[in-house]
């Protein structure tokens, strides 16, 4: 540090002295000549201990030897000296951002666009707001949003026009759910900087999370326009076409988007999705792995990739099991809020309950969950839905009648998410998701409520031990599941999901299409994700095996060729000759239709169908399935078992072989079987609402029970 003292001379003391001095130091030190820069300092400062100049020429040099933190006592000696030069001002606003001090900085950046001054100073104050944009893109690189947007709030405080600011500061809003605000910010950017190929490229993104086809679809086109060789343009394009089953062409824009730019790792994730959809599961996996070599925090490529490997045939639960709980001590534990809940311990008290889902919507899980809720005794219980789709529907505005609260949280960061469960007064939080699109298990992760359950949304370990149960049944998993889950298991007696038919579902068929075809149809209409190489493998043995028989699959995007040609390529890998397949672009209408065209369904396996094979029952189509170990290849086991159909329920390889064969080559029993078969099913455990609405709720209170007892989570 400079020092000094002594006294000055007679004429160091005169007029005018310490203007030439600080003259002198400012010349010395652009010179590169600091010795003498300090002692010329040193002088002014020994006349004028306050002097503005002196201390802010004093920062420079000590930030240039010591670096910015021993600098800001002096830039801030400087700026309380006078307010009147903006060096000043951006000096100390520099030194605390160089040493990410970011709240100072943004309250002096507030405090300098209130003076008037920034006007003067143009290109130093562009200069900062170049250097905070970087910083907050090098923290949205690797998923640090929240200190990202402290970077760009920073910016956007010294000039509100930048329009890479406020672009990115509405990228940040998209990826932590406040798509309205995002919104807002892209457009404002767009509107400033209207060539801008990256701009449109993310609007794009953004309304196609807000289920804005249209708008998404002309976005993305303009992106390209401005920019073909943009590849963040490609990569959203191919996000959006997967979306509309358009895998081809979703293929092609993914790969360009690699070509362009290897390290853009949402086109990993993009090529990734669209491979699991072709069930080319190893290589979604292997997709899955470079977006998270590129971008470890990317949370939707590490649940995706969890995702692939429950689909997968040959990966062992086990495997599944590690890389679940590894995601959870990665993400959720530091997220952990370790405090005590003050909550009200009368175990008989109403209980506050709160679902948390995306697909409280036209989705599957609303057939599930809809019909439970009519059930659910509301003097015991006080329900709250925390919906996490931006966009709702006729069914949702249903729904809602079926909740006491209903709070979309689709804008709300996870941390605002949890504050806002937490003031609620949640006892109970049920994750409706696990894994699977739009589910928000880093608010699980924070611990909100006392007790956090998953249900329905995924057949496996979420990883997180702050979620305390997972709520299944008897059948669905069974003993060896205990130790494949870092929750608790809680079984109910029968059936953990009850089925309600769609409301547009027609009758079923009364004769089976083999009366009128001569052939056996076997029927897959699950996703071909959910196809696995083994499973396919079986089903060419019971080709085989029934002469003239078919095998009806529905597959997106199955009329475009190079799609027919991977599908093709693979059935016949698999044994199964292609004069005998009959392929199915997936439907956006007249799906129950589709039921008509088979005889015999067949449940893929190690993942087994739930709300296709519910269909495939009500819509009087026999269904043979394999019963596994693990919880996503029993499902078929319980709604057959629900239904008291046991004999299709094999329990290998061969005995599922040996089912289907006998079923097809036995019409009488095969008419049997499809007889009253949605009668059966609407008189089983599988559509008895009431039952399971009962034996939740006393599961709740149960939970509850042991909790304000502090007893710690048993084992059902």
């Amino acid at each position: 540090m400079l020092e000094h003292g002594g006294g000055l001379a007679g004429r160091d003391r005169a007029p005018g002295a310490a203007e030439r001095f600080l003259s002198k130091a400012v010349a010395h030190r652009e010179a590169g000549r600091l010795d003498k820069a300090r002692r010329n300092i040193g002088r002014v400062l020994d006349i004028a201990p306050d002097n503005a100049g002196a201390r802010y020429e004093l920062g420079m040099l000590v930030s240039r030897a010591e670096g910015p933190t021993a600098a800001i006592p002096h830039f801030a000696a400087a700026l309380k000296s006078s307010q009147s030069n903006p060096a000043h001002w951006l000096a100390l606003i520099g030194a605390l951002l160089e040493t990410h001090r970011i709240a100072e900085a943004r309250a002096i950046a507030e405090r300098f666009r209130a003076a008037c001054l920034a006007t003067t100073a143009a290109k130093a104050v562009a200069v900062l707001v170049d250097r905070a944009v970087a910083y907050g893109r090098a923290c949205y690189d690797v998923q640090d949003f929240a200190t990202a947007e402290t970077y760009l709030d920073l910016a956007i405080a010294l000039d509100d026009t930048h329009p890479d600011a406020t672009f990115l500061a509405g990228a940040v809003a998209a990826r932590t759910n406040r798509l309205q605000l995002a919104f807002d910010l892209i457009s404002i950017a767009i509107y400033r900087t209207p060539d801008r190929a990256l701009y449109f490229a993310g609007l794009g993104a953004l309304l196609t999370l807000m289920n804005n086809e249209d708008g998404a679809r002309s976005a993305l086109e303009k992106s390209l326009e401005l920019d073909p060789d943009n590849a963040v343009g490609h990569s959203n394009m191919a996000g959006y076409l997967h979306r509309q089953s358009r895998y081809a062409d979703a293929m092609r824009h993914a790969d360009k988007a690699v070509e362009l730019d290897p390290n853009c790792g949402g086109a990993h994730v993009n090529r990734g999705q669209i491979l699991k959809s072709l069930g080319r599961l190893h290589e979604a996996i292997a997709a899955m792995d470079r977006a998270i070599a590129i971008t470890p925090r990317d949370i939707d490529a590490h649940s995706n990739r969890l995702f692939s490997k429950l689909y997968a045939g040959d990966i062992p639960a086990e495997d599944y099991f590690a890389d679940a709980k590894a995601f959870g001590l990665r993400f959720a534990e530091p997220l952990l809020r370790k405090r005590p809940f003050t909550s009200d311990r009368d175990p008989n008290r109403k209980l506050k309950i709160g679902f948390v889902s995306g697909d409280l919507c036209a989705h599957a899980v609303a057939r599930f969950l809809e019909p439970f809720l009519e059930e659910f005794d509301r003097t015991q219980f006080e329900t709250f839905a925390y919906m996490t789709r931006a966009t709702e529907d006729g069914l949702s505005q249903r729904l809602q009648t079926h909740f006491d609260q209903w709070l979309n949280i689709s804008g709300l960061s996870d941390d605002a998410a949890a504050d806002r469960i937490e003031a609620d007064t949640i006892d109970i939080l049920v994750d409706l998701s696990g894994h699977s699109a739009l589910h928000r298990l880093l608010v699980f992760a924070r611990k909100p409520a006392p007790i956090q359950v998953t249900w329905i949304g995924h057949p496996a370990t979420t990883g997180l031990t702050a979620i305390d149960y997972r709520l299944t049944d008897t059948v669905q998993d069974g003993e060896e599941g205990d130790a494949l889950h870092t929750e608790t298991l809680w079984r109910l007696p029968r059936v953990s999901a009850t089925y309600r038919l769609a409301d547009d579902q027609p009758p079923a068929r009364e004769r089976p299409p083999c009366e009128d075809n001569g052939y056996i149809t076997f029927g897959v209409l699950n996703r071909f994700e959910k196809v696995s190489d083994i499973a396919l493998g079986v089903w060419s043995r019971i080709l085989a095996a029934v002469p003239d028989s078919r095998l009806f699959m529905v597959v997106g995007d199955a009329d475009t060729p190079e799609v027919r040609q991977q599908i093709d390529e693979r059935l016949s890998r698999a044994g199964i000759a292609l004069d005998r397949l009959i392929l199915q672009p997936r439907v956006t209408s007249g799906y129950f239709e589709l039921y008509y065209k088979v005889d015999i369904a067949l449940d893929p396996f190690p993942y087994n169908g739930g709300t296709t094979s519910c269909d495939t029952i009500s819509m009087g189509v026999p269904l043979v399935t394999l019963r596994g170990l693990t919880a996503p290849e029993r499902s078929g086991a319980v709604i057959l078992s629900a239904v008291g159909l046991d004999e299709p329920i094999a329990t290998s390889q061969d005995a599922y072989v040996e089912t289907a064969v006998a079923l097809a080559t036995d019409r009488a029993r095969l008419l049997g079987l499809r007889h009253g078969l949605r009668e059966r099913m609407l008189a089983s455990p599988l559509t008895d609402h009431a039952r399971l609405a009962n034996e939740v709720g006393k599961a709740f209170r149960a939970m509850w029970t042991r909790w304000a007892a502090g007893e710690p989570c048993a084992q059902r």
